[in-house]
């Protein structure tokens, strides 16, 4: 298939779904509208409303549960760090890694 057909034949299929989407879009618009001609403004609105929660609960949150925890995960991620950075052997590694290499190199070598 030559690229001016597959970029033809992508422009309409494009064009198809957006002319869909659209005609949904319109459809589901009218009906919203529809029905809120038919709630009369007086009526208080019957959905559950969420409390919002304070400025001053908010501060605590932040400060007595999110932060506290921020900090701990972050101080034992640190000291996991160190204590790999303490604990390396740049010897051992090298030699595990010269040894994985020739092995990997004769392993290619003889298929």
């Amino acid at each position: 298939m030559s690229k001016l057909m597959a970029t033809t034949i992508g422009l309409i299929t494009s064009s198809a779904l957006l002319y869909s989407f659209q005609s949904n879009i319109e459809n589901n618009t009218s009906q919203i509208r529809g029905n809120e001609s038919n709630i009369s403004p007086t009526k208080p609105n019957n959905r559950p409303q969420l409390p919002v929660p304070s400025i001053a609960q908010t501060k605590n949150y932040i400060n007595h549960r999110l932060i506290p925890t921020f900090k701990s995960t972050w101080n034992e991620h640190i000291e996991t760090f160190a204590h790999k950075v303490c604990n390396f052997d740049a010897s051992e590694t090298a030699k595990t890694a010269v040894n994985n290499a020739k092995s990997f190199v004769e392993d290619k070598r003889w298929k």
